[in-house]
């Protein structure tokens, strides 16, 4: 294999494996802490919103970081990307995180490339093909062993995480399909710098985090830069940098590292309960991902692919 594309797996997956570890950091922050989900959204998406805009003014977008206020049309689908895709997806990701665990909300948002296939399947008139056919029903078999760990009569995850969990799985399908002419003209560290900056700032005015007293503590202050830093610009820029040496198609399908470190990460380090059969759902929702990633459909777009979290 080639050194670049060796290259380009390495960090697609370092990227995807910050992502997995920076959930269960937020978990941590939750229980240990007392942190409320909508606070740390808003500060992390205003945080890390800055910073992205901030390396974007020394690299080659540097001048669409304002003139994409200039033009009315890519002003008004930023705002409305800002709290339809970017805030949503935040939330409601994050708030299944506080109501359950890591591993669970980030598999249940692995869910999102399911809602696209029947959005589109629902758009065009036509039932969805046989692999996508095959995506859903793992994605369907697997969502019900992750919730019920094999037993019908008792579910394994709390209700509140699980709405919460599929809603963020809604919000990941409404934040990959509506940017698409956005990501066609602007450069993607621009776009989600914005949206991160404007949604998290309209969080800001409910949440009011300069009012909200946090711990003072070393600790906590680290577990929260990591979040800002490390779970969300530096993945970030990994993803992107992965681009230049790989596929999306391979990039995407390396992102399923993300769920897979999150529950590891879980079990061993806040002792999470993952149960075998939990597992097995586990697996059958990242094969979703490969089944409608292989052979490429028009339901996923092909390129400038960006992660959420």
């Amino acid at each position: 294999m080639e050194l670049h594309r060796i290259k380009g797996f390495l960090l697609a997956i370092i990227g995807a494996s910050l992502w997995g570890f920076s959930g269960n950091t937020a978990q941590y922050l939750f229980s240990e802490y007392a942190i409320q989900a909508d606070w740390l959204v808003s500060v992390r998406m205003v945080s890390a919103g800055l910073l992205l805009l901030l390396l974007a003014t020394f690299q080659k977008s540097r001048k669409d970081v304002l003139r994409i206020w200039k033009e009315q049309k890519s002003r008004t689908s930023l705002v409305i990307f800002s709290m339809a895709g970017m805030l949503s997806a935040q939330l409601t990701f994050f708030i299944a995180i506080e109501k359950g665990n890591a591993p669970t909300a980030t598999l249940l948002q692995f869910l999102g490339p399911v809602f696209i296939t029947l959005y589109f399947s629902l758009k065009m008139l036509k039932l969805p093909a046989k692999h996508e056919a095959s995506a859903i029903a793992f994605a369907l078999a697997g969502t019900f062993l992750l919730l019920t760990n094999g037993n019908v009569s008792k579910i394994a995850v709390p209700a509140d995480a699980v709405l919460w969990g599929v809603l963020s799985g809604v919000a990941v399908a409404v934040y990959t399909v509506y940017p698409v002419q956005l990501l066609k003209q602007w450069p993607s560290a621009v776009i989600v710098g914005w949206s991160m900056v404007i949604g998290g700032s309209v969080l800001s005015l409910y949440t009011q985090p300069w009012n909200t007293a946090v711990p003072s503590s070393a600790a906590f202050w680290s577990l929260l830069l990591f979040v800002i830093v490390f779970g969300t610009l530096l993945p970030f820029y990994l993803y992107l940098d992965s681009l230049r040496y790989i596929t999306s198609t391979e990039t995407s399908l390396l992102g399923s590292a993300e769920p897979l470190v999150a529950t590891f990460v879980s079990v061993l380090w806040l002792h999470t309960s993952f149960g075998l059969f939990q597992w097995a759902g586990a697996v059958f929702i990242i094969l979703t991902v490969f089944l409608l990633s292989v052979p490429r459909t028009n339901t996923i777009r092909d390129s400038n692919t960006v992660h959420i979290n």
